[in-house]
C-alpha cells in the first residue's frame, strides 16, 4: 500500500522490518503515528457534558519482524510494567490464580469473578490449554514434539482462544491469539522462529514488555527443543501481527508520545538498555521481591522455582 494515500473506509497496514525490539518499537511507533487512522476506544475519557477530553487514538492492522530479538540494546526505554514480574508471569508463576473451567463459566455467568480469580493467563492458555472435561493440554510440548520429529513443519501452532469462556469475558478477552514456531537450518545450525497473533494491542506501553517476554519464553523453548533432538537449537527471529496496533489518544497528552518520535531513531535505540543492565537493576530484585510477596500465594516450590529463575538470569544461563 502507498503509505501515503490511505483509502476511505480503510484500516492501513504496515510492515515494520527491524534488527532489535528499540528499532522495532521506535519505528512501528512512528508507523502508526503518522499513517494510522485516527480511531475512538471505548477508553477514552468524556467530560460531564459527554464531549471527549482525550483526542482519537491512532490505529491500524500491522505486522512487525525483529531479525534478532536478542541483539543488543534488547530493552525499549519505554516500559510500564515491573518486567521482573510480568517474566515470572509469562512463564506461568501465577497459573495457580486462573480458576477451573467449569467454576469459571459458574462465575462469569453469575458475574462474580474477584479481582484475585484470573479467567486466563497467557501461558496457562498455552500450557495448560483447558479442556471442558476439567482436562487441559499442554500445546507448546506438543509442539516442540512435532519439531523434534520434523523440524520443517509448518504445523506447530497453538492457539489461546477459548471461545466458550472469552465470549463470557466483557473487558479482559485474551489479546494474545496464537503462536506459531517454526524451524529453519542454515549452515548446519537449527533456529526456531516465534510469530504471534493478536487481536489488539496497546503498541506504545504494551508492545515492549510483551515482546520482552515472550522472546524470553522463545529462548527456554529453544533451550528444551535442543535438549529433544540432542543438538544445539538457536533463538531465531521473532514477528507478530496485530489486527489493531493503536497508540491511546490519552497517552499524547500524558504519555509522551510525540516527544519519543521526535527523539529520532538513533537517539531512541541509544537511550535503551542493554539485558545486563535491566536484569541487575529491575529483573533480579523483582524476582527476588515477587517471591516474598504474601499477595500471590505462591507455595515453597513456587518460591523456590522464582529464585532459580533469577539465579539462571544472573548466571547468564537465560539471558533477560
Amino acid at each position: 500500500m502507498n503509505l501515503m494515500e490511505r483509502k476511505i473506509g480503510v484500516i492501513p497496514t504496515l510492515h515494520i522490518s527491524a534488527d532489535n525490539i528499540p528499532q522495532a518499537h521506535y519505528l512501528a511507533t512512528k508507523a502508526v503515528h503518522e499513517h494510522g487512522i485516527a480511531i475512538r476506544t471505548q477508553y477514552d475519557r468524556k467530560n460531564p457534558d459527554e464531549s471527549f477530553i482525550d483526542p482519537p487514538s491512532k490505529d491500524a492492522k500491522v505486522l512487525i519482524e525483529v531479525a534478532n530479538p536478542f541483539n543488543q540494546p534488547r530493552h525499549p526505554v519505554i516500559s510500564y510494567c515491573e518486567i521482573g514480574k510480568y517474566l515470572a508471569e509469562i512463564m506461568g508463576f501465577k497459573d495457580h490464580l486462573v480458576l477451573p473451567y467449569d467454576k469459571l463459566i459458574t462465575q462469569l455467568k453469575k458475574g462474580e469473578l474477584e479481582a484475585t480469580e484470573w479467567p486466563y493467563s497467557y501461558h496457562q492458555r498455552l500450557f495448560a490449554y483447558p479442556l471442558s472435561d476439567g482436562t487441559n493440554l499442554n500445546q507448546m510440548n506438543l509442539l516442540l514434539d512435532r519439531l523434534a520429529n520434523n523440524p520443517i513443519t509448518r504445523r506447530a501452532v497453538a492457539s489461546t482462544a477459548v471461545p466458550a469462556i472469552d465470549c463470557l469475558l466483557e473487558d479482559d478477552m485474551p489479546c494474545l491469539r496464537e503462536v506459531q514456531l517454526r524451524c529453519t537450518e542454515e549452515e548446519g545450525k537449527i533456529y526456531l522462529h516465534m510469530d504471534t497473533k493478536w487481536r489488539s494491542r496497546d503498541l506504545y506501553k504494551a508492545w515492549p514488555d510483551n515482546v520482552i517476554a515472550l522472546t524470553f519464553m522463545q529462548q527456554c523453548l529453544a533451550k528444551q527443543l535442543s535438549d529433544k533432538m540432542s543438538r544445539e537449537v538457536r533463538v531465531g527471529s521473532y514477528s507478530d501481527y496485530s489486527s489493531s496496533l493503536h497508540i491511546y489518544g490519552q497517552d499524547y497528552t500524558t504519555k509522551g508520545v510525540e516527544k519519543y518520535i521526535n527523539l529520532g531513531e538513533e537517539p531512541a535505540i541509544k537511550r535503551a538498555k542493554s539485558s545486563d543492565t535491566i536484569a541487575q537493576a529491575l529483573i533480579i530484585p523483582q524476582l527476588e521481591e515477587l517471591a516474598d510477596e504474601p499477595t500471590w500465594n505462591f507455595s515453597n516450590e513456587q518460591k523456590t522455582q522464582i529464585r532459580d529463575l533469577a539465579a539462571n538470569i544472573t548466571s547468564g544461563k537465560l539471558i533477560a
